[in-house]
């Protein structure tokens, strides 16, 4: 009788050691698949045909999309950088075979046809979406600015409302950004690094597991994103940022102010601003120029200038975005970012086109400043021209 009590007694024990033993591999299988391999992860990535080395995947950062992929992979920061300006040139040879065909009409008479064949100047843009099966930051905006549009009426614009004025002001980088204006820079090797662009600099962080960077960036988004109504279009503060990543502190989270602290005086280094001008009841530009230095993604001793105007015409009762002969650019004189000594003159440079929008993007030699009354970004819309100063 002692021995089959003592039978039982050992099997019913070896029953509890093998249920303890299989929940605790159940649960540690639980935890790797919460905490998946991040290589492994980044395995199942769809790469770009258009720009070689550029993949996408589907991280979630709280923000549902229609596509396979959210989020992009690049190398490296430069590659980045690099993307931007492959994909400008793309759009102007595209572009520019579009004007070949309609050389010898007027700006009313090519809007109107290139309306007729659903010719869309971003489509390079949407072409480098489609392959990556990529929702972009671009293609949300793009989709709210239309409704926007199509609300507005003769009088004065509303522009914080518009959903075009994103912090994120470049449509090619845009397309580059998921809804959250984050991408992903690494490799397998190298491990990778998660950016969130914000108008006054970026956070980052090493993405070594992928539950946590999901944690981060819902964290994140929670405090504002363009999928809230009203949109604002300056997104979240430094302060707001530090304080939603303080938990996640141990995850190697920083936060990076891009923008210098003011100067004082009579020199600005860090310079944004955006307007309207009405050349006539029917003709009417949005006008944007920014003035910063180019220490993100990673240009240092240099300043980046950027301008963008943007056409409309009255149509049947209606403001429309409209292809006619725009131009923008600027002109002055700088300074040095610290002294705030005269550095030099800059001539007049920009770009003219027959567009919907255009813009110039340049890089200047040197951390530079500008003094009041002699630096200017330029718009003209058919002839008619429009300048502002940049101070």
């Amino acid at each position: 009788m002692s021995l089959v009590v003592g039978s039982l007694f050992s099997s019913c024990s070896s029953e509890r050691e093998f249920d303890t033993e299989a929940n605790y591999k159940s649960n540690a299988k639980i935890s790797a698949k919460g905490r998946e391999s991040v290589c492994d992860f980044f395995e199942n990535s769809t790469a770009s045909t258009v720009i070689p080395g550029i993949k996408a995947v589907n991280l979630d950062n709280s923000l549902a999309t229609s596509c396979q992929n959210n989020i992009l992979v690049f190398p490296t920061l430069q590659d980045y950088e690099t993307a931007i300006v492959k994909l400008d040139q793309q759009i102007e040879d595209y572009n520019d075979a579009f004007d070949q065909q309609t050389a010898g009409m007027t700006d009313e008479e090519a809007d109107d046809y290139a309306e007729s064949v659903g010719f869309d100047e971003n489509q390079p843009l949407i072409d480098f979406e489609k392959d990556l099966h990529f929702c972009s930051l671009r293609q949300y905006l793009a989709e709210l600015d239309d409704t926007w549009l199509d609300q507005q009426g003769d009088g004065a614009w509303d522009l914080n409302t518009a959903p075009d004025e994103y912090y994120i002001d470049d449509e090619t980088e845009r397309a580059l950004l998921s809804l959250g204006s984050e991408f992903i820079v690494g490799d397998c090797k190298n491990g990778y690094t998660l950016y969130k662009r914000y108008d006054w600099g970026y956070a980052s962080f090493p993405i070594n597991d992928i539950g946590t960077a999901t944690d981060i960036l819902t964290a994140l988004n929670n405090i504002t994103n363009p999928t809230q109504q009203p949109i604002n279009i300056v997104g979240a503060t430094q302060g707001q940022v530090s304080q939603a990543v303080e938990p996640y502190k141990d995850s190697g989270v920083t936060v990076v102010a891009t923008v210098p602290a003011p100067q004082g005086g009579y020199c600005h280094s860090e310079i944004k601003d955006k307007g309207e001008h009405l050349f006539s009841s029917e003709r009417r530009i949005m006008w944007k120029h920014k003035f910063k230095d180019a220490h993100f993604p990673n240009f240092s001793e240099q300043t980046l200038m950027k301008t963008f105007t943007k056409s409309f015409r009255k149509k049947k009762g209606k403001w429309k975005k409209f292809k006619a002969t725009i131009f923008t650019g600027f002109y002055g004189k700088t300074a040095t970012a610290y002294q705030c000594n005269d550095y030099g003159d800059q001539p007049l440079t920009g770009k003219e086109r027959r567009r919907k929008k255009v813009k110039k993007r340049e890089y200047i030699l040197g951390d530079l400043a500008v003094k009041q009354n002699v630096f200017f970004s330029v718009h003209k819309q058919e002839g008619n021209s429009y300048q502002n100063e940049v101070y």
